[in-house]
């Protein structure tokens, strides 16, 4: 089947076998140009460091735990999605920074996840070399959702709201994938929580 487009949904065909592992990578390319260690420190000419969280909420829409690259935040309650830790210069193939959901076992109260790709340096996407994400089967790896971040559509932005997994128990696949390819003015959030539950329904 065919992946959703920016704002669509459509079930989320992942295998339903053992756990049901999903995994929403993101990769981007390292500076090719020499960092200049005094500027390096003062934080204005550095790697760019981006991160991948995502935000969970129960059914009534409420924002209940957070996963993110930080130790504290690696994991969730449930001990079910796990982030694969920080990466700060995107070295390397395939994805640097991943998050996992085992989605068989998560708590019935889990009723969404909200993905989400932050610049934690000081740039912005257009400064970023070759940013992209990707919702990935566990088992078979095979991506069911691929988006290019876009340096035209956003190149003073440093957030990208990917997308979000609901559950659908009457469905077959028991979750709906929605691509929601958002570029966000952070400056107009104060609480990611809270801005984000728009996203689930």
């Amino acid at each position: 089947m065919t992946a959703p487009t920016k704002g669509q949904k459509a079930p989320l065909n992942h295998t339903k076998q053992a756990r049901e592992r999903i995994v929403v990578g993101l990769s981007w390319d390292p500076r090719e140009d020499k960092v200049n260690r005094v500027r390096h420190l003062l934080k204005t000419d550095s790697q760019h460091d981006l991160d991948i969280t995502c935000y969970i909420y129960n059914e009534a829409g409420e924002f209940i735990d957070f996963v993110g690259a930080e130790a504290q935040d690696s994991i969730d309650q449930s001990g079910k999605i796990y982030h694969s830790g920080d990466d700060m210069t995107g070295a390397g193939d395939g994805d640097d920074e991943f998050i996992s959901a085992e989605l068989a076992a998560l708590p019935a109260h889990v009723h969404a996840i909200v993905f989400l790709v932050e610049i934690r340096s000081n740039h912005s996407f257009s400064d970023v070399e070759a940013p992209s994400c990707r919702l990935a089967d566990g088992m078979t790896d095979n991506n069911l959702l691929e988006i290019a971040i876009n340096h035209d559509e956003a190149p003073d932005k440093n957030a990208f709201i990917m997308c979000s997994i609901t559950r659908n128990n009457e469905g077959d696949s028991g979750w709906t994938l929605y691509n929601i390819s958002e570029y966000p003015d952070i400056s107009q959030i104060h609480d990611w929580g809270q801005h984000l539950a728009q996203f689930v329904d």
